[in-house]
């Protein structure tokens, strides 16, 4: 039984990620494919654009086989510390031999896949020259991931690589394999259409981001090329009841909490001093949260970081409880958020070698669960009713909650 996985966020699931699917199975001979999947909030901090288990269905009509959640410490974490836990997730399996992600290139992929083999042993061994570039571009302002992007193009021909989101997200994934000594390898296809944060139209490849901008402003109405008719269906059934979801949604959320931990807000992931207070000298002029990041933005700190930012604050992600998960490894459960029928030699693999549980059915969760696990789960509870509440306030429609949610099974 040959497995292999992806970590990604489906926001929304559509043609090029069918695409990486349905190659990476037949490219690789797999005989399942697991996704690692983001929750109900994003790698940018920003809510996803549906309910995690609407995109989990796509994801299985898709070309998946299991899907299990990326608990949102991770999710909703730096490209690295994403990186960390999905990974570390998928190793506690014990079963996935490849991990298959995007790259986004002109060149061919081996030469590219050279490339990202060097930059990563530059960020596992870190030499002194890489450092004090990193050093010299943090003194001059830079934000954490322009300093380092810098740095990197300093010392090796990369052609402003980490200028390509899903290249961040190689760069990292190869890294995190080398760093821990994974036994997972390395597979990567070649990004088809619009580039990931592109807004333009595509017949066949478009973005994400372009995806979610038509879907939000149209309402549906007219041609959604670039997406399959299941998801679309899916989508088409719950538009206007448990999506689309904006930030601007949670504006009211945030600043409660805000106005309630402003006294504490470094104790959260990613807050520093200086955040902290920037956000608190720009929030006597708050209207709505997208604005208020804004305003904070900087040379420093980046939109998606202060987003994040926010993220961790209205999820209550503790940094002392992220520093501890990372030191025990990051992976304490794997929570399935669904699966094909035809999955069920997989489901047995990966009862036998798992180093950690599967949770199916919610309740269960607190007899198998304790310490950091529990707390861990707890976190993607609060997340998850969050992201519900500020639905059902924007949709006046009541929304099931995690205990009430069942197992996708297609």
């Amino acid at each position: 039984m040959k497995i292999g996985a992806v970590i990604a966020e489906y926001n929304p699931f559509h043609n090029g990620h069918q695409y990486q699917l349905e190659t990476f199975r037949r490219q690789s001979g797999l005989d399942y494919i697991i996704v690692c999947m983001s929750g109900n909030f994003t790698q940018r901090g920003e809510p996803a654009w549906m309910p995690k288990h609407l995109r989990a269905r796509m994801a299985l009509l898709g070309g998946a086989d299991l899907v299990i959640e990326l608990p949102v410490y991770f999710a909703t974490g730096s490209a690295s510390i994403f990186a960390e836990g999905g990974i570390a997730h998928l190793d506690a399996l014990g079963c996935v031999e490849e991990l298959c992600f995007g790259c986004e290139t002109d060149r061919p992929l081996e030469e590219h896949m050279k490339l990202l083999h060097s930059a990563a042993d530059l960020f596992v061994s870190e030499p002194d020259e890489f450092k004090q570039l990193l050093s010299l571009g943090l003194k001059q302002g830079l934000s954490f991931p322009a300093a380092r992007s810098r740095a990197l193009e300093n010392l090796l021909d990369t052609c402003n690589i980490l200028n390509q989101p899903n290249n961040i997200l190689a760069l990292e994934y190869m890294t995190v394999l080398k760093k821990t000594g994974s036994g997972i390898r390395p597979f990567a296809i070649k990004r088809l259409g619009q580039g990931y944060h592109s807004t333009e139209d595509s017949d066949t490849f478009a973005s994400a981001t372009a995806l979610r901008q038509k879907m939000t402003l149209s309402g549906l109405s007219g041609d959604i090329p670039g997406i399959s008719s299941e998801s679309l269906h899916i989508i088409q059934e719950n538009y206007g009841t448990c999506l689309p979801a904006q930030l601007s949604d949670f504006s009211s959320i945030f600043a409660a909490l805000f106005m309630r931990n402003q006294e504490h807000l470094t104790d959260y992931t990613d807050i520093n001093e200086d955040i902290a207070n920037l956000m608190k000298k720009s929030f006597d002029r708050y209207t709505n949260l997208p604005d208020f990041l804004l305003s904070v933005k900087n040379k420093a700190f980046t939109y998606s970081r202060l987003c994040r930012c926010a993220a961790h604050l209205m999820t209550d992600q503790q940094r002392l409880l992220l520093d501890r998960s990372r030191k025990d490894g990051c992976a304490f459960y794997a929570r399935i958020l669904g699966f094909r029928k035809e999955a069920a030699p997989l489901l047995n693999q990966i009862k036998q070698s798992s180093k950690i549980p599967m949770i199916g059915k919610m309740s269960s969760c607190f007899d198998l669960l304790e310490g950091i696990g529990l707390e861990m789960m707890r976190a993607d509870l609060l997340a998850s009713d969050i992201y519900r509440t500020a639905l059902q306030i924007k949709f006046g429609h009541p929304l099931k909650n995690d205990f009430r949610q069942p197992i996708v099974i297609i």
